[in-house]
Parts: structure tokens; sequence; C-alpha cells
């Protein structure tokens, strides 16, 4: 083809259009050049792996790698943008071809702008009722063995751990305080669906949301004490393995001050009976041999600490391991754990081992389907002593006991102590036998998601939740022996030891739940959610155990190796439990200003009766937006300004099983004829027309973000009616039977709560504070007239309309009488009282002291005024620091029995009865004069002299950590690398000292398994 001067003339339009755009391209190209650099977190300087890079203004970008790297193509001074959920966004300007370390802040909302709710999610932003939430990625490292322990100073929720022994460290959590005179637990489900959170591993714990008023009325009958939502982790970006590790060493945070000392603790012995006018336990000759003998047979003659030779250091580690990613079409997350403990207690027979499997995955099978399946369990083993009151006797140990003799027998004493004809020997407790618990338990589920036409989504989730445990204990025929004759004694009684029993337990939750979703924007301004579903959920419990004794030996442990049937261990159980619901939720909210939510449970229950068994539970919360409003002008300041409130009620279906039936009790024996015949009878009454406890929930609330959410606050005012408690009656002691079960009583808890955030950067220096307080009163409303006691011990506690619950019910005292002459002129107390002993007020002035003296103590025996806890994040460059502190206020303990009392049922004293009780030369004492707290009644009648303050701030944690930089990595690619350190439960102010106040609230005696605080290093790598 040739050209001609005519096609040339046509074709010059279009040569010069491509001559310009080669050139253009060519400037372009020119101008444009691969930038690249590395996005860190500003906190720790961890490189960050999935950060949008987008060049503004135009379709070019990309993401970044694990390393935190990226390169892209742009222009100098051109912008880039760089966006990742739960990081504050940040533009930049291209002044180079390598940018270097770009950092962003983590957002102060950035973990909870995506809140767990019922049966979905929902924007902070928008949430209108009262929702803790708690970020499981700022406990990572911590040594936490249970889910439940990481809610400790949470706002609204007063978490009690009451010991820490290995395999049964759970904490007791309750939310806005007590409603009812039963079950106060909260209801707990994991990804949706009913399980223990604590039978999970915490690591695979991504966040747990609590709705704490009217948010949790779409749970209806079982949402009266509060709803727990635990989520757990799921893979997101690329592949990636995950491990971490850490150990560490336990040991009690405090023990009481006993007299270790032989010398003194029979001198005060002594002194305590001579007060009382009794004989002395212990002769002067023998205190004497005894002194001498210290000084060449320690056998014979110990000074033995109890503490200290029965206790050693615990020690803990933990492995896990994970991996995890995902695409646009699946993801998924499988893991594993590792938990081995050995307790504070010497010996086999204080140990724990948790094995944990974590799998959650989905799949977009298309554009409208999307199915997924999550694993979760434990198979776990713990041992503790056969006789699992092996802190009781600890607590009643004396210094005069051997521990073992010269050829390692069991020892006891050889000094005559009343009360104390078998001594028992917490080393021979701790050593032989053993209590042994196997659990295995998984809840597993299947999950489908489908998109319908009009934008309506179906969900649906089954879930399979599977228990089986099993208790096997054995206990050995053990004896001590005398350190002077070596005569033996048996300690138990040969004719029922060795036995074995053994206990199966087998559960099988059935659960389901199915959903319809339908999301609706009308006129780009009213937006509109409706949910509707329905669930049922299957209890299905039941147990069996058996026993044996006359064994040759401990050699064989085996119930098939006893020669004869243990028959007060034979004993079985089958129980089934049935909840049908439906359930709704409508969302509105205009232009994101004006929020509005109901919700409505419809609940079925097999606890009830025929015609009592369906429960309606309605919600409404409101909420506005106070900072869009357009005549708001301080939106320089606030972020975030949110009015809302909430009322609902809320159902407690907390009546025992089958009780709106007659039971039939086997073991009643009839008389016939003269001679006692087996047989069978009613023995209590039952009422078929028992329902549901309602509690009516009000909830305002006010949210504020400022300064660029630098600053963040919230408050919270509730008020929590329950009506129709259920509680046993009295009926006429001629009837028989035992009363039923009824809707009466009403009770009331009201409160406030109060958050405060605040976190900045100077420079490379990041620091923030965090802390919040929560203040809860109760009080009996109404008992239809009539009040309960309860008696533990010497200790009365009293529950009338008026008060809290379980208020103390002690006598006042107001002094120590410091002569007799005093005494005479006082109304009578006994006929022992003498100078020295308590002095206590005559209420009904009567001159005399009686039980129609005592008064009420209006403060709760259970749960604390005052809940609070704060926190302080400090990092610079690669290094952090984080300490959290807890505590509570306002309540009052009341120990009782060993060790707290002095020589109580032939136990020990502290060493305060040595210095600060009252003698006719010490008349300024703390104490009354010393006398055995079993014997005397006196001083040791329950009274307020007695009661302590049980407040205490608690150091919960506090954790240095240090990311290594990702250039001493990038060779051996590995991503991130921290290690750190731990300190748990290291530090606690209390005007408590005599023992942890957090284990002996809700107790009234040191019989357990105390706190521990643990030292622990660990090491966390990203591959």
């Amino acid at each position: 083809m040739y050209l001609t001067k005519n096609r040339l003339r046509a074709l010059t339009p279009l040569l010069v259009s491509l001559a310009f755009f080669i050139l253009s391209y060519s400037a372009l190209n020119a101008q444009q050049q691969n930038v690249t650099g590395k996005i860190i977190a500003a906190a720790d300087q961890s490189p960050l792996a999935g950060v949008t890079v987008t060049v503004v203004n135009s379709s070019t970008g990309t993401i970044t790698k694990n390393d935190g790297t990226f390169t892209i193509r742009a222009a100098v001074g051109s912008e880039l943008s760089f966006t990742l959920t739960g990081y504050t966004s940040k533009t930049i300007n291209v002044t180079g071809t390598n940018l270097g370390n770009i950092s962003l802040e983590l957002s102060v909302n950035a973990l909870d702008s995506v809140v767990v709710v019922g049966y979905g999610t929902q924007k902070k932003v928008n949430l209108t009722g009262a929702v803790t939430t708690v970020d499981m990625t700022d406990k990572q490292g911590q040594p936490i063995t249970n889910v439940s322990n990481a809610l400790h100073g949470a706002p609204g929720l007063f978490v009690n751990l009451g010991n820490s022994q290995p395999g049964v460290d759970r904490a007791t959590i309750r939310i806005r305080g007590i409603g009812t005179l039963n079950d106060n637990d909260p209801l707990v489900l994991v990804d949706g669906i009913e399980y223990s959170m604590d039978e999970l591993n915490p690591a695979d714990i991504a966040s747990i949301s609590v709705l704490k008023d009217a948010s949790a009325a779409i749970y209806g009958s079982r949402a009266a004490n509060g709803v727990i939502l635990v989520t757990t982790k799921t893979g997101k970006g690329a592949s990636k393995v995950n491990y971490n590790f850490y150990t560490g060493i336990q040991k009690p945070t405090v023990m009481p001050d006993a007299i270790w000392d032989p010398i003194e603790y029979m001198k005060l012995k002594n002194q305590a009976l001579e007060n009382i006018g009794k004989v002395h336990d212990y002769s002067d000759e023998e205190i004497s041999e005894y002194e001498q003998g210290m000084k060449t047979d320690p056998f014979t003659y110990p000074a033995s600490d109890w503490f200290d030779i029965a206790l050693d250091n615990g020690m803990i580690q933990k492995h896990d391991v994970s991996v995890s990613g995902s695409s646009d079409k699946y993801q998924y997350r499988v893991s594993l754990g590792y938990l081995d403990r050995k307790g504070v207690i010497i010996g086999p027979n204080d140990q724990e081992k948790k094995y944990s499997l974590g799998v959650n995955a989905s799949m977009n099978v298309s554009k409208r389907l999307k199915i997924g399946l999550t694993l979760d369990g434990y198979y776990r083993h713990y041992n503790e002593p056969y006789y699992n009151s092996f802190w009781q006797y600890l607590s009643r140990t004396l210094p005069i006991l051997t521990d073992t003799l010269a050829d390692g027998r069991y020892g006891n004493s050889w000094l005559r102590t009343p009360g104390r004809n078998n001594w028992e020997n917490p080393r021979m407790i701790a050593e032989t036998g053993f209590a042994k618990k196997v659990v295995s338990r998984f809840l597993a589920t299947t999950s489908a998601e489908y998109k319908l036409p009009f934008n309506i989504t179906y969900r649906a989730k089954f879930g399979a939740d599977k228990y089986d445990g099993l208790l096997e204990n054995f206990t050995p025929q053990v004896q001590t022996f005398n350190p002077k004759t070596e005569a033996p004694t048996n300690w138990n009684s040969p004719s029922t030891a060795p036995r074995s029993r053994a206990i199966d337990y087998n559960d099988l939750n059935i659960h389901f739940y199915n959903t319809l979703d339908w999301d609706k924007t009308f006129a780009g301004v009213h937006n509109l959610n409706v949910m509707v579903g329905g669930s049922y959920d299957d209890f299905d419990s039941r147990s069996f155990s058996s026993g044996s004794y006359g064994y040759l030996d401990g050699t064989l442990t085996a119930i098939s190796a006893g020669s004869l049937p243990y028959e007060g261990y034979i004993s079985g159980s089958s129980t089934k439990d049935v909840l049908t619901s439906y359930f709704g939720r409508l969302n509105y909210d205009f232009e994101g200003k004006y929020l509005l939510e109901a919700t409505f449970r419809y609940d079925g229950s097999s606890r009830f009766a025929s015609g009592k068994r369906w429960g309606f539970f309605p919600a409404v919360s409101a909420g506005w937006r106070i900072d869009k409003e357009s005549f708001f002008h301080l939106e320089n300041v606030f972020d975030l300004l949110k009015l809302r409130a909430s009322y609902g009620q809320l159902g407690n279906q907390a009546v025992a099983l089958y009780s709106y039936q007659n039971s039939i009790n086997l073991g009643q024996d009839y008389s016939f004829g003269g001679a006692l015949s087996s047989g069978a009878a009613a023995t209590a009454y039952s009422d078929p027309n028992t329902s549901w406890e309602t509690t009516t929930t009000y909830n305002a609330g006010l949210d504020a973000n400022l300064l660029r959410n630098r600053i963040n606050f919230s408050i919270d005012v509730y008020k929590k009616n329950t009506t129709d408690i259920l509680r046993a009656v009295n009926i006429p002691d001629q009837i028989g039977l035992s009363g039923p079960s009824k809707n009466v009583g009403a009770m009331q808890n009201t409160g406030v709560e109060l958050t405060l955030g605040y976190h900045n950067s100077i420079g490379e220096f990041n620091y923030g504070f965090n802390g919040n307080i929560s203040y809860n009163k109760n009080k009996l409303v109404d008992l239809k007239g009539e009040i309960l006691y309860n008696y533990n011990t010497n200790l009365a506690t009293i529950t009338q309309a008026g008060y809290p619950i379980n208020s103390y019910f002690i006598y006042d005292a107001i002094g120590i009488f410091q002569s007799q002459e005093e005494v005479d002129k006082s109304p009578f107390q006994t006929a022992t009282t003498t100078a020295g002993d308590l002095k206590y007020r005559d209420i009904n002035g009567d001159n005399k002291i009686t039980s129609d003296d005592r008064v009420i103590i209006s403060t709760s025996t259970q749960i604390p005024k005052y809940t609070f806890g704060f926190g302080v994040d400090l990092g610079y460059k690669g290094f952090s620091l984080n300490a959290f502190f807890q505590g509570v206020s306002g309540l009052k303990i009341y120990p009782t029995a060993n060790l707290a009392f002095p020589f109580n049922n032939g136990a020990n004293a502290t060493w305060e009865w040595v210095t600060d009780s009252w003698t006719p030369e010490r008349t300024n004492a703390r104490l009354p004069q010393v006398t055995p707290s079993d014997v005397d009644k006196d001083n040791y009648v329950a009274s307020d002299f007695w009661l302590q303050d049980g407040s205490y701030l608690r150091m919960k944690n506090i954790q240095l950590s240090y990311a290594l930089p990702s250039q001493w990595l990038r060779a051996i690619k590995i991503s991130k690398v921290s290690i750190y350190v731990n300190a748990e439960n290291i530090l606690t102010f209390s005007k408590y000292k005599g023992y942890d106040p957090e284990t002996t609230l809700n107790v009234s005696t040191i019989y357990h398994y105390p706190m521990l605080k643990t030292v622990s290093g660990g090491i966390n790598i990203t591959f």
C-alpha cells in the first residue's frame, strides 16, 4: 500500500493525535515511578499487613505484604492514602521513591467499631443499649487460664475468683448486681450458641460483649442476669502461622500469719485456757522438755511451718499455635493449645493439663450462599487430694505436729492435745490417694447464609455441645506414727478404706436457630433493618456413680478390684430440659441521627406446667446523635455526642426442673404390723402455677468522643426491678411436706457506670489512660412480710425487705470491758463475762444481751457497692508497657473459724493474738483477751467487731513487651517477634490483712485454695 498525498492529508489528524498521546504518555511515565515504603503500628512498631494503599484521585492501588512493605506507581507530588480497619487513616505526599516507615495510629474506637449483639452485629456509634466490650487482643500474653478471669475490671461487672485451684479456677460473674434469690449467673453464648466460656482456649477468643440492659431482652427468659456473647477468632488476610508461649511460677498472694513457734504456741494456748478458768493443755515440764529437745531432735520436737512444708511454688506453661488466612472465597483458622499447671500443694495431686482445639472456617459457595463450620473444645484433666478438705486440715495443723519420722513415715505428735486425738498430717493427705477429673467437651456448629431477593438474608446455625466427664477418687488406708514411741494410729477406718468411687457425666445439648434479615434504605435517609427468627434448645444430662471397698492395698484402684460394693456410692440421674423461642428486632435510623431499636422474644419452657410455659419479653431503646444536629456548633471538639435510653423486660426460669410436679422419693419406710417396710412417698409440695421471674430494666446513657477521638467518655444510669421471684415458701409442719417454690418477692438494683479514656502521642512516644467505676445498690423490696435467716457457723445473715440481700445480722460491739466493776454495771451477757471480753450494746433496753439485740448491717455479704478498674498504656518504638488495676469497695468481710479466730476446733492462732490481745497490763489492746474461740461464747458470737473492710485495689497485670525490628527478621522470613514479661496479682492494697480479700468474699472461712500471683515470660512469633 502506498501513501498518496491525499491519504497522508487524511491521516494527519490521527497521526498528530497519536503523536500527542505518545508524548503525553512518555511525559507521564517519566513523572511516575516505583514508590516503596513500610507501614507499621505506632504503638509497637510492628509491621501491618493488609493496609490498603491508593493514589488519591486515581484507581491505582495495592495492599501491604506480611512484613508491612508496599510498592506502588506514583508521581512525585501526588498523595497516597493508607487505610486499615482498626486504625486511623492517613494521607501523605510523595516526596521521593522511598517513603520509609509510615506509622498508623490505633483508632480509639477501632476494636469496638463493630460490636457483637444478639443475633448480629452493630456499629458502636449506632448502639442504643448498654454494652461492654472486651478485646482479647489487650490480654495477649497474660497468664489467663480461663476466659471468665479476663473480665476483671470491666464496667458494670463484678468478677470474683474464689480460688486459683488448677482445673476449677473459674470466676463468678455478676452483671449489675444480684437480682434474684436463685441463680444469678449470666447467660453465655459462644458464636451464638450457649456454651461455657471457660471451656474455650482464651487464645481463640477475639472479643467479648456483655449485654447489660434491654439489649439482652432478645434472649428473653434467660436474660435477667445479663448476657455474655463470646466471639471466636477468624482468619484474616494473607496466610500466616502464629506461635505463642509463656511460662511462669506461681505462689499464694498472702497466707495467714500463723504461729509456727511451738513454744509460743503452747504458752498462748495455755493462756487462752487460763483466761476462761480451764486447765492448761501443756504442762511446764512438757514445754521445758520440748524447748530442750528442739536443739537436738527435730523429728520428735519439731517447729513445723506447715505452710512452708505443704506448699511450694507452682508452675505454669502454655503453648498456642494457629494457622489462619482468608481470601475472597474462604477464611480459615485452625488452632491448638496446651496448658500445663502444677499447683502450690506438694505431691502429685495438684496438677492440671488442658489440650484445646479450635476450628473456624467458612466458604463462599456462590455469590448467594456461604457456609461455615466451627469446632471448639477441650480435653482436660486435673488432680486434687482425695480429701477435698485439705485446706481445712492445713488451717487446723499445729507447729508441734511432726512432718515425717527419720525413716519417712508420716508423723503425728507425742503431746496430748485435747480435740486432736487423730492428727491430720497435710503431707500425708497431699501425697497419698487421688481425686482425678477427666473432661472432654466440644461444641461443633455448622452455619449457612443465603442471600434471597429483595435484600433478604437467611441465616441458620446448628450446634451440638457434647460433654463427657469422669470423676475418680481413691481413698487409701493411711497411718501416722508417734515420733517418740513410733506407735501407729489409723487416720481413717480400715473398715471403709481403701475405697474407690467413680462418677460418669454424659451431657448432650442441641441448639438450632435461624433468622431472616432485611435491610432497606428509603429516600437515602431512612435506614431500616428487620430481623425475625426462631430457636430450639434441648438439654439432656445423665450421670451414674458407683463405688467399692475391701481392697487388699492401694496398688489396684479400679472399682472392680474392690471386694464389696459401696452402697452409698451407687446412684444415677437423668434430666431433660427444652426451650422453644421466637424473636425479632427492628432497627431504624434517620441519617444516623435518630436511632430506634425494638425487640421481642416469646419463650416456651419445659420447666413450667402446661399453661404457664410461655412468656413474652419486649424491649425498646432509642438514641440521639446530638453531634449531627445543625444547631450543634462544637463539631471541632466533639467527634461523637450520643444520648440513649432503653426499657425492657427480661426473664429468669430459675425454678428447678420438674418442680411443678410432686416428686416421689425412695427410702421412705412404712410401718406395717410393727415391722418397717421400704417404700416411697412425696416429700415436697409442688405448685403448678409457678412461672417466670421478670426483671424490668431502665437505662439512660451518654457517650462522647472528643478531640479527634483522643478522649472517650460514657455514663450510664440504670434501675432493675425484679418481680415474681421464685423461692421456697414455708408451710405448716403438720402437713409433713416441705414448701413449694412460688412466685413471691421483689428486688431492686440501681446504679451508675462511668468510663473515661484518653490517648495521645508525642513523636514516637504513645501513651493512654483508661478507667471505669460502677456503683450498684441492692435492696429487697418485698417478701410478703417474711424474713429469711441464714446461719453459717456462728454467723447469721438476714434477707428482709428494705435491706440488701443477705445482710449481716449481728451484735453491735461497743468496746472491751476494762474491769469487773464495768462488767457488773453493764447489761448481763453471760455468767462467764470478765474484764478483757467484748462489750455489746443493749438494743431493746431490757438490761441483758440476747438474740433480740442483733442489728442489721446494711451491706450485702455477696456483692460490693463499687467496682472499678483502670489501666495505663505506654509505647516507644518497639517497647510497650501496659498495667491494669482493678478493685472493689463498699463491702464487709466476716472471716470465721480456723486461724480467723484463735484455737478454733483445736487449730492454731495468728501472731496478732500474741502482740495485740488484751491483758491487765495491755488495756489499750486492739483485740479482746485471748480465749479458745470454740469454747468462749463471750467474744466470738457474731458481732460487728469482727467485720473487716473487704475493699481492695489490685495490680491485676503489668506487662513489658518488645517487638523486634522487622529488619532483623526479614532475612529469616519472620514477620513479627515479640518478647514479654508479666506479673499477675503481684500487688494488692487492702486494709484486710489476714488473707486475700477477693477469695474471702462470699465465704465464711479460709478453708479454700488461695489466690495466686504469677510471674511469667514468653514469646509471640508470626511467620
